[in-house]
């Protein structure tokens, strides 16, 4: 069964007479297409896409066999031919405005919220999209190898992320970061911090984010300059070919400060106890009540994913054409891991004190466990001024 009619008969199923589908990546998804275009699927019926723009681009990409001129509602309207139900639109993710002028061209139509059928199908990787996103966390590569080159005393936040950013774009980076939130935002080298910018909690949800050039976009990389002893941690999605990856390291700048390898080390136990309890049929919950417990054993419970009432109350998210899927790893989210799902699991140990050490890596979720999709050492790296690389632990 398709992508397309697997969506189908999940909107039967929910009681739509059909689902208009515009952002971009789930229109990708489904179609094959990243032109600028709407799907209409329509439960029993033949899926039609609607160029937006670029019909000959569009024709050439897409799989549906349909594919015809519009570029406003009133044509969805005309070739629209829906049973009784409301119609699916992705209300969280498509404005306020769109969707007003869509009940405008359906005016006796009520309207639904489809996009949490799309993303729990979304939710389970095929062997092809595993193998995409994989490709993916193996951009990470070109990251650490660019991290250990260029991390030195003197050179700045800034100027380390511009190194980054080349360094992406030569091993194949999309060059876009694809986020589900209607008002997130990631460089493409993602969020870089040092020294005290790392416990400055900025901006994006409670993790290390940096700190920015600016009040207008307060996170990410900023003009401090990195000193010996400094901590410097990168936290980004890697996006090759539409499929993301979510990878995060802690380096340190010449020599350890006192203090920090016992962090080091609690922070990839954490991830440990957390990968151990992932399996189908574990409810995300779980999975974070795992890292908790091992925070508190481990005597980090005060700092981890924050401090104060900077906590974050998460371990991890799930992961794919977006950069934060649902489900999050999260208390209170009962929700069971499926074969298929690809997560990305984050511990974070953050304190004004000593600043912070981070690990993010993605697994899928396997018949009887999970599986790492990347194979770079999961630790806390020391590059020395000549340019020689230590691990801890």
């Amino acid at each position: 069964m398709s992508r397309i009619e697997r969506f189908a008969d999940a909107v039967s199923d929910a009681g739509m007479a059909a689902a208009l589908i515009m952002n971009p990546p789930d229109v990708y998804y489904l179609s094959g297409t990243g032109q600028p275009c709407n799907l209409l699927v329509t439960p029993g019926g033949e899926p039609v896409l609607f160029a937006r723009r670029y019909l000959d681009l569009a024709r050439r990409a897409s799989h549906v066999e349909r594919v015809l001129p519009g570029a406003g509602f009133s044509a969805v309207a005309r070739e629209a031919r829906l049973g009784d139900g409301p119609l699916g639109m992705e209300l969280d993710k498509v404005p306020a405005a769109l969707v007003d002028r869509a009940r405008r061209a359906f005016p006796d139509r009520e309207f639904a919220d489809c996009s949490g059928l799309l993303l729990a199908q979304r939710a389970v990787k095929d062997a092809g999209e595993v193998e995409a996103m994989r490709a993916s966390v193996r951009l990470f590569d070109a990251v650490h190898a660019a991290m250990c080159e260029h991390i030195r005393p003197g050179i700045a936040e800034y100027e380390l992320a511009a190194e980054i950013e080349r360094a992406l774009r030569r091993a194949g980076h999309d060059g876009v970061v694809f986020q589900r939130r209607w008002d997130a935002k990631l460089p493409m080298e993602g969020g870089i911090a040092s020294g005290q910018n790392l416990s400055t909690i900025s901006r994006g949800p409670i993790t290390v984010t940096g700190v920015g050039m600016g009040e207008a976009f307060p996170m990410g990389a900023s003009r401090r300059r990195l000193e010996r002893g400094d901590l410097v941690n990168i936290d980004l999605g890697l996006n090759r070919a539409g499929y993301h990856g979510d990878m995060a390291r802690t380096y340190a700048v010449g020599e350890l400060p006192d203090g920090i390898e016992p962090l080091a080390h609690a922070c990839r136990e954490i991830q440990d106890a957390a990968m151990g309890v992932i399996r189908p049929g574990v409810s995300c919950e779980s999975v974070y009540e795992a890292a908790k417990a091992a925070a508190e054993r481990l005597g980090v419970a005060d700092v981890f994913q924050g401090y104060d009432d900077l906590h974050g109350p998460y371990i991890g998210h799930s992961i794919g054409l977006e950069l934060d899927e649902p489900p999050v790893l999260g208390p209170g989210v009962a929700e069971p891991l499926r074969e298929g799902m690809v997560l990305a699991v984050e511990p974070k140990l953050i304190s004004p004190a000593f600043g912070a050490v981070n690990i993010e890596d993605e697994v899928v979720v396997t018949a009887d466990g999970c599986e790492l999709l990347g194979d770079l050492p999961r630790c806390l790296f020391v590059v020395g001024e000549s340019g020689d690389v230590a691990r801890i632990p």
